[in-house]
């Protein structure tokens, strides 16, 4: 259990100290924004719906 405990530490160490290039954390934004505009697009088309 120690030795699992270290490697999971020595783990989130090294992914804590990787360097995100700028690009993908752009990508991901404009990711997050095209899915949250979608959900919005589908939710007001479903109230649409049900006013009908």
């Amino acid at each position: 259990m120690e030795k699992v405990q270290h490697i999971t530490r020595a783990a989130i160490r090294r992914a804590s100290t990787m360097e995100v290039p700028q690009q993908a954390k752009q990508n991901m934004q404009e990711l997050f924004i095209n899915f949250c505009l979608i959900l919005i697009c589908l939710l007001l088309i479903y109230i649409i719906v049900l006013l009908m």
